[in-house]
């Protein structure tokens, strides 16, 4: 039985400095250690923290060390913060996560785990937050892009994300992680097979200032080298924020300032072959975008709509995906949500579809139809909100549900 060493470490606000501190201390353990984490009263799981972290530990974790909670961590306050340390200790993978894949760390090894993933966020954000034009098409494209570069890019056999979405203010947040070679030493190892510029890699911010170009890739010619340029195009137009940590440099972006600096003190992994990336950002789902003008393309179909979509310009939410969601009000939110989605990314006209569902309660009647009679005119609502196979119940609980919200005049909405 081998014996462990032991050590303790406090982290304090679970930010990229309590990372740089794990990296540092991590030296001194010359053999397998037992290390007793400490989390401070004050620290907060934002993806942007933890998610580096669960990186560095599961670095850390192939050498042999171990990593566990100390004594006076295990009560870790509201479930939200919670489920986000937890799972930075811990991530799950995308046969484990929830229905719902927020708040918590996300481990993924393939690129069909990117797809997965990048599905479930668009699908939680459809139902979660009311978004203007483009927003959910250009965090899908964004997210597959940034975590497919992992593979593409850094040569780590695994990826880290976590996404969070605050409905009252109508933001999102991810970060994904790696610990991988880094952006600055995968360009300068593809230098003779690529079309970089040399005289723009002296520094590690430059590397990554140079990444974020259109058309510059690691890959030589075999891709284009657009996935991070699309992703500061969207965030620059939709006014959200950006930054990217790589090795020893940081770029970022936030109310239109750039911000860029090399820190040769800054730890990393290992010098030959793990540096480390963190690409983290946020949107505003209040400000419209489009992926389309971001990449310079025409316009091309919202990938939402075809989720949808049965004809040409025919969009349907099938009865048997909300079969499970007519007793709930809190539910009906959900669809009344993704409605609104639908119609802001471009449908003009929605069915939704009732045949052989039993009876609806008033409440999701309410949350669906008579709320949205309320949002957006009865006139509009009619013209673009299509019942399909109600029964005469279900038909007249849901014309009873408008009658009563509009003479309410109650029209609270997102």
């Amino acid at each position: 039985m081998v014996t462990l060493a032991t050590a303790a470490l406090e982290l304090r606000n679970l930010d990229y400095r309590d990372n740089d501190n794990l990296i540092r201390a991590s030296r001194k353990w010359s053999k397998p250690t037992r290390v007793s984490l400490s989390i401070g009263p004050n620290a907060r799981a934002y993806p942007n923290h933890v998610v580096p972290l669960a990186a560095t530990l599961d670095f850390l974790r192939a050498r042999g060390h171990q990593f566990v909670l100390s004594d006076d961590s295990t009560d870790l306050g509201m479930p939200r913060r919670a489920a986000g340390i937890a799972t930075f200790l811990q991530p799950v993978s995308t046969s484990t996560m929830d229905s719902v894949p927020t708040d918590v760390v996300i481990r993924y090894d393939s690129e069909s785990d990117a797809q997965v993933i990048s599905s479930r966020f668009m699908d939680a954000l459809t139902e979660a937050i009311v978004c203007e034009s483009g927003v959910i098409d250009a965090l899908n494209w964004c997210v597959y892009e940034v975590l497919d570069n992992v593979f593409q890019h850094s040569t780590a056999s695994s990826g880290y994300v976590m996404m969070q979405l605050h409905a009252r203010s109508r933001k999102l947040a991810i970060a994904v992680s790696d610990t991988g070679r880094g952006i600055h030493k995968s360009m300068v190892e593809a230098i003779d097979a690529s079309k970089i510029d040399r005289t723009k890699l002296s520094h590690a911010h430059l590397a990554i200032e140079h990444a974020l170009q259109q058309g510059v890739t690691s890959k030589g010619n075999l891709n284009q080298g657009n996935g991070l340029h699309g992703l500061r195009r969207s965030v620059e137009i939709n006014g959200g924020s950006l930054a990217v940590r790589s090795g020893r440099g940081l770029w970022s972006y936030a109310r239109a300032n750039v911000l860029q600096n090399t820190d040769l003190l800054r730890p990393v992994l290992d010098v030959d072959r793990a540096h480390a990336t963190t690409v983290d950002w946020q949107l505003d789902c209040a400000t419209p975008v489009s992926i389309n003008d971001a990449l310079g393309r025409s316009e091309r179909s919202s990938e939402l709509l075809l989720q949808i979509e049965v004809g040409l310009e025919h969009y349907r939410i099938d009865a048997r995906e909300i079969e499970e969601y007519v007793g709930s009000r809190s539910k009906g939110s959900e669809i009344r949500t993704r409605i609104r989605n639908y119609l802001n990314s471009g449908a003009q006209q929605v069915v939704i579809d009732l045949a052989n569902i039993g009876v609806v309660s008033s409440s999701f009647a309410d949350e669906v139809a008579g709320k949205l009679a309320a949002e957006l005119g009865e006139l509009e609502y009619r013209r673009r909100v299509f019942i399909d196979g109600a029964s005469p119940t279900n038909r007249g609980l849901i014309e009873r549900a408008i009658e009563l919200r509009l003479s309410s005049g109650d029209g609270t909405s997102w």
